[in-house]
């Protein structure tokens, strides 16, 4: 055997982990074999250096903030400076104790946010895509109703952001980024919309995102959308990740109090992790698809982003569409008695794990007549998996002990032993759905201007350099895919039931009720629709944040709620972004000329 094969193996590795598959949150390393075109030799030609330049076009829409000109005017600097000190990284359940004690109203909230966002986004971070004009005339009526002694729960008067690909029935567009959407006015609330409205949240605007949920171009950053312009991560020179990245870096610079992805594969939990936020990737189902753009609707959903799980668990009871009287309230697992009611498995790469990747490269070797390798050999391949995973498997033994200090059982268990990379929605998967879901979507949708991706296609190609600057080769492989639908219900079939057994098994064997892995590990938790929530976990030594994923079984949002908040208590990670640090190193970045439309 040669250590060239080790090598490659090692390095195959690492690109499945770092793509998760790239749906969503691509690595900038990523190569089109694991994201989405065919050409198996052609390589992402993704940006290397962060934060990312705006290229020269002319379809970023202009925020429009003339409907709170006159507010904003009145707010003062010494009252943002005492907001400051209660509202920045506050808790939900804070805001809900300020509002209770007539301290803050929602409308004060709602004006601190804007004034935020004009501070700190517009060209800078570029996380929000576009403002709700009602806004202050909701939290006004809602601040009403508190007054005549009615509180609707939990989220009354709290401000959310939605991904732009989540469709609202008022004044604000619903577009997935895309110029070919820019006009579209949904004629009605997606049904989670509906919930948050009646649960007394106000709809603060739309986030931006990666233009298609990060399915148009393999050379598009992530974070990026013709009309949003180029999202930007609050912690430095690092990448947003996508395609969620405006929910995401909204909720971490404190520019809202919570926000609404969507994930196919790593949209939510990607970003989250990144920004360093709490994201949860919801089990299929739980929370309604209804009037979503779709990527691959079988298995998008929609998932909570907040600075902590106590505000994610909040969101969540009530973005799920049950009936009132049946409705969960998952806030109530966030104690540690209900943590230590669950056992955690945790993955680990250490020797044991150093060991069966080594074994598994001797055995892919066995040509006929080849040497077993030599100890200088199995010395320098032992030395590069472990260069590789040493900082991974520290975080996890970190957590194992966090774990277990606070008398929460844990069983490890070795990296090698968790379902096969390949459980994952793979290229052939994306192009058939997303022309086939997509088209399905547009067809049904109401005063939608475009009724097809080959139109939409056309339309771009119209003026390429100004609605598609990075190209779309990604929608134009889905539009030319040459599966048929039985080819496509025959995968699909197959891939969810083997992802599901995989994981079933896993948590079966091991007697686990919530499984630790790396965040960005490529994993089948997608295909099989189970749950994930990513926790921050820390940074890295060059101040990139880093976190944990928490899988749970089907429906097993409890568990890792439970298991979740348990942990960020112990570990109380996440930290507030230096915002004017960092984007003070904004200042020689290209924007683009915003555009009214």
């Amino acid at each position: 055997m040669k250590l060239k094969t080790l090598k490659f193996l090692m390095l195959t590795a690492i690109s499945a982990i770092a793509l998760s598959l790239a749906t969503h949150a691509y690595s900038q390393t990523a190569t089109p074999t694991q994201g989405f075109v065919a050409t198996v030799a052609e390589v992402r030609s993704y940006p290397t250096k962060f934060p990312v330049a705006e290229p020269n076009y002319t379809s970023k829409r202009a925020r429009d903030f003339s409907p709170f000109t006159k507010t904003l005017a009145n707010f003062s600097p010494g009252r943002r400076q005492a907001l400051d000190k209660q509202l920045l990284e506050a808790t939900v359940p804070k805001m809900q104790q300020l509002m209770a004690s007539g301290d803050l109203t929602a409308t004060e909230l709602v004006v601190y946010y804007l004034d935020r966002i004009r501070c700190y986004d517009i060209n800078k971070l570029n996380s929000v895509m576009e403002l709700n004009p009602d806004a202050l005339a909701i939290a006004q009526k809602l601040d009403a109703e508190r007054k005549a002694g009615k509180v609707r729960g939990g989220m009354h008067g709290i401000p959310v952001l939605l991904k732009d690909n989540i469709a609202t029935g008022d004044k604000m567009h619903t577009t997935a980024g895309a110029y070919a959407l820019k006009d579209w006015r949904a004629n009605r609330d997606a049904l989670l919309v509906q919930q948050l409205r009646k649960a007394g949240a106000v709809i603060l605007g739309k986030a931006n995102l990666s233009e298609w949920a990060n399915y148009l171009d393999p050379s598009m950053p992530s974070g990026f959308s013709a009309l949003g312009g180029q999202t930007r991560n609050p912690y430095g020179a690092f990448d947003p990740l996508g395609s969620s990245s405006g929910s995401a870096v909204s909720v971490a610079a404190n520019l809202t109090a919570v926000s609404v992805g969507s994930e196919t594969q790593g949209s939510v939990v990607q970003p989250s992790r990144i920004n360093d936020v709490v994201g949860l990737k919801t089990s299929y189902g739980l929370v309604s698809g209804d009037y979503i753009i779709p990527l691959v609707a079988w298995a998008d959903v929609a998932g909570p982003i907040g600075r902590t799980v106590t505000d994610v668990a909040t969101l969540l009871t009530a973005m799920v569409g049950t009936p009132v009287d049946a409705k969960p309230d998952f806030t109530k697992f966030l104690s540690l008695e209900a943590a230590r009611k669950r056992r955690v498995g945790v993955a680990t790469y250490g020797k044991a794990f150093v060991e069966e990747k080594i074994k598994q490269a001797i055995e892919s070797d066995r040509a006929p007549g080849s040497k077993q390798p030599t100890e200088n050999e199995l010395a320098e391949a032992r030395q590069i998996f472990n260069q590789r995973y040493d900082a991974q498997n520290r975080q996890f033994q970190a957590a194992i002990a966090t774990l277990r200090k606070q008398k929460i059982e844990v069983v490890e268990i070795v990296a090698t032993k968790l379902p096969k990379e390949d459980l994952q929605l793979t290229p052939p998967v994306l192009e058939y759905s997303f022309k086939n879901d997509l088209n399905r979507f547009l067809a049904q949708a109401k005063g939608i201007p475009v009724k097809s991706l080959a139109k939409i296609i056309e339309i771009n190609k119209a003026d390429p350099t100004n609605r598609i600057p990075y190209g779309q080769r990604y929608i134009e492989a889905s539009q030319n895919t040459a599966i048929t639908d039985e080819e496509g219900a025959a995968t699909k079939a197959t891939l969810k039931t083997t992802a599901t057994n995989a994981l079933n098994q896993l948590f079966e064997t091991n007697n686990i009720s919530v499984l630790i892995v790396p965040t960005n590990e490529v994993f089948a938790h997608a295909p099989s629709g189970f749950p994930a929530l990513d926790i921050p976990s820390g940074f890295s030594p060059v101040g990139e944040p880093q976190g944990i994923k928490l899988i749970g079984r089907y429906l097993g949002e409890s568990d890792i709620i439970a298991v979740g908040y348990a942990y960020e208590q112990a570990t109380l990670a996440r930290k507030s972004p230096n915002l004017n640090a960092t984007i003070a190193t904004f200042k020689n970045l290209n924007q683009a000329v915003p555009k009214k439309y």
